[in-house]
């Protein structure tokens, strides 16, 4: 609809009535009347029927029913009262039936009206303003009232009420255009619809409570001299209003109870969302937590195992994160076949797992740590893999006054205990294990301090020819003097080096002084020196991004070529990290060598000599030990020196202690020794020494 028709319509009826207002100048006044009407009618309907098209945005069908029944009781009071104060007057008075068929038409015109109006409340956002939508409805509403109450006030149709609203109607149609184009788009204000519907929905008691008042002052007038004729349309009406709005609550009551469901349905999700792992559906550290709480309140035998994949991270950093999800559903599988019904499994975070046990007397919390090793046993199939899964279990029964805290604190100092004796293993808390623990946390207090005192330093022990016992390099191992315990032994301070990160800035200050020392004894001893210096780098080292970097640094500061360094690794360090042997190939490059200590223990030796970037291989000295009894250690030493030379590979005997074993290994091909037979490790001062009787002429 265009409002440039309306405002034609309007403006057009508007000069008919003003001719017969005037009429004093034309013999036919009620016909401009007539057709004045007929034009102002047509615009009112117009306007109507575009207030009814306009769209009051998205309603469900339960919304659409609420809002049809509130509306209903709205119209049907406005009937009521329309009959009342209108019709019924005219009926009593016998009024002829071409003008009470005006009057009716213009009570219906009024009901229409008053949808029209209705449907505008609901109206939010859009192109059309709701200023401008509710100043057209007000258009609407005086416009039919003025009509309305023109036989009531038995005024005629050409003057009185009905020119000055046509006056007024078309100021608000102006002003509505004016709003209109004043108002930029709207947004959706959702606080301002849920007004709007609060608003809207407070119609239906108002037409209840006037309803409610004309049946009472209708009761009052009637007297016992009326009888029930009389009221009978308004009871009638009053009881019609009440079954709508009875059947508007009760749509109400169903509403309102699937709304309850509803919300108790999404509370729930809420709780199990804040409760649970989004990944694995077990509980997550929230939920556990919860969950210990309560159990140590009605559980005396409790216990809660701490569970973390060994080398997970590899399989995060090597196949991506999708398989190591993978993995870590696979896993929660198996940890749920592994406990009871009524026990708990949770995932913590990362790839370490929890499981309460609600009773688990005696041994059944180590019976249950067992239980789940051996069902992690097969491969995991994660993404198209076969993956090994190892796990190390820490296990800690609940005592009297024990809260999760506490438990989860010696479940984890077990699980450590349980690394340190290696992967897939499972231990059990006991009292003693927190002592140690806090001895390990001393000790690498002790040793930061250390770094770059005296109390570090490092010995040296020779490596030499078993032919004639020439030296030929050295081994740096580093000692460790307490403040108040005195000497340390490197198996007590170098794992606690390794757990807690210290092994890359004590492993940095070893390799800067070994170059040194080694630099410093080419230049005074020439060529009776050491012909290549061994520093031992542990799996930690090599996985740090700027160890490269430090030993070309150690290098350069000390003046040493990179060949007459000598980097020794363990089969473990290296064994399946992609990292570390990418590392390694980077000092080969520099020239550096490169030296697998502890050969032939480790399950994969002969696979890494096809990706180490190996030089010198070292017999570990478990197999020196028992060489000279016959049998497999004797073999496998001849196996590693025929290895050795088919790759044209340097070979170390270790742990050489006795004439006899120096024999047969000379006698097996071996070159080079080392071990007590020959020195034990050597200040700088005793290796020096040996270089100085070396120099003298024999």
């Amino acid at each position: 609809m265009h409002i440039t028709v309306v405002e034609g319509l309007v403006l057009v009826g508007a000069s008919l009535m003003t001719v017969a207002t005037f009429g004093h100048w034309t013999s036919r006044p009620l016909v401009f009347v007539g057709s004045a009407v007929t034009l102002l009618s047509v615009a009112l309907l117009l306007v109507m029927w575009a207030l009814l098209r306009i769209p009051v945005g998205h309603r469900s069908r339960s919304e659409w029913t609420r809002l049809t029944l509130d509306g209903a009781t709205v119209t049907a009071a406005a009937a009521l009262f329309l009959w009342h104060l209108v019709l019924r007057p005219m009926v009593e008075r016998h009024t002829e039936v071409p003008k009470f068929l005006g009057i009716l038409l213009i009570s219906l015109l009024c009901l229409l009206a008053l949808v029209a109006v209705m449907k505008v409340i609901l109206v939010g956002s859009g192109p059309v303003s709701a200023a401008s939508l509710r100043l057209l409805a007000l258009t609407i509403l005086i416009g039919v009232l003025a009509s309305a109450a023109a036989p009531i006030t038995n005024q005629p149709r050409w003057v009185g009420l009905q020119p000055i609203s046509v006056i007024i109607n078309m100021l608000i149609v102006c002003w509505s255009a004016h709003v209109q184009r004043r108002t930029p788009d709207e947004t959706v204000d959702v606080q301002a619809e849920a007004r709007r519907r609060r608003r809207f929905s407070s119609l239906p008691y108002v037409a209840v409570g006037a309803t409610s008042l004309l049946l009472a002052v209708q009761s009052f007038q009637a007297g016992p001299q009326h009888g029930i004729i009389d009221i009978a349309p308004v009871a009638c009406g009053a009881m019609l209003i009440t079954a709508i709005v009875v059947a508007r609550q009760l749509f109400a009551l169903r509403d309102n109870a699937h709304l309850l469901d509803s919300v108790s349905r999404h509370e729930q999700q809420l709780q199990h969302q804040a409760t649970h792992d989004a990944l694995t559906g077990l509980a997550n550290r929230a939920g556990f937590s919860a969950l210990v709480d309560a159990a140590l309140q009605t559980e005396t035998q409790a216990a809660v195992l701490l569970i973390d994949l060994d080398d997970f991270k590899e399989v995060n950093d090597t196949l991506g994160h999708a398989v190591g999800d993978a993995v870590l559903v696979a896993v929660a599988e198996r940890l749920r076949a592994a406990v009871r019904g009524g026990d708990v499994v949770a995932r913590l975070g990362g790839d370490e797992f929890a499981v309460l046990l609600r009773h688990a007397p005696g041994r059944d919390a180590d019976r249950a740590g067992e239980r789940i090793l051996s069902l992690l046993v097969p491969p995991v199939n994660a993404a198209g893999h076969h993956l090994l899964v190892h796990a190390s279990i820490g296990v800690a029964p609940a005592n009297p006054g024990d809260d999760l805290g506490t438990l989860l604190r010696q479940a984890d100092i077990a699980m450590y205990a349980a690394k340190d004796r290696g992967k897939g293993s499972s231990v059990g808390y006991t009292p003693d294990m927190a002592a140690r623990l806090q001895a390990h946390a001393e000790l690498g207090a002790d040793l930061r301090e250390a770094i770059g005192t005296d109390r570090l330093f490092l010995r040296y022990q020779p490596i030499v020819r078993l032919e004639d016992g020439g030296l030929v390099g050295a081994e740096a191992l580093m000692r460790f003097e307490h403040p108040t315990r005195g000497p340390v032994s490197p198996g007590e301070f170098i794992p606690v080096a390794e757990q807690s990160g210290l092994i890359v800035p004590l492993g940095r200050w070893a390799l800067r002084e070994a170059c040194r020392q080694a630099a410093d004894w080419l230049r005074r001893y020439g060529e009776h020196s050491l012909q290549s210096i061994t520093v031992n780098v542990a799996g930690r080292q090599l996985q740090d991004p700027g160890f490269v970097d430090d030993l070309r640094a150690a290098l350069a500061a000390a003046g040493l070529a990179p060949q007459r360094l000598l980097v020794e690794v363990t089969e473990t360090a290296v064994l399946g990290d992609g990292p570390a042997i990418a590392t390694l190939h980077e000092l080969r490059a520099l020239g550096v060598r490169i030296a697998l200590d502890d050969f032939g223990t480790a399950a994969s030796s002969l696979g890494l000599l096809l990706t180490c970037p190996v030089t010198t291989l070292k017999l570990d000295r478990s197999f020196v030990e028992e060489i000279t009894t016959a049998g497999r250690p004797a073999a496998v030493a001849q196996a590693v020196i025929h290895i050795a030379k088919t790759l044209d590979l340097a070979a170390v005997a270790e742990g050489i202690e006795t004439e006899d074993q120096a024999r047969l290994l000379q006698r097996q091909g071996y070159e080079l020794g080392q071990g007590y037979l020959y020195a034990r490790p050597l200040s700088p001062a005793e290796l020096e020494a040996r270089l100085e009787k070396a120099t003298q002429p024999v």
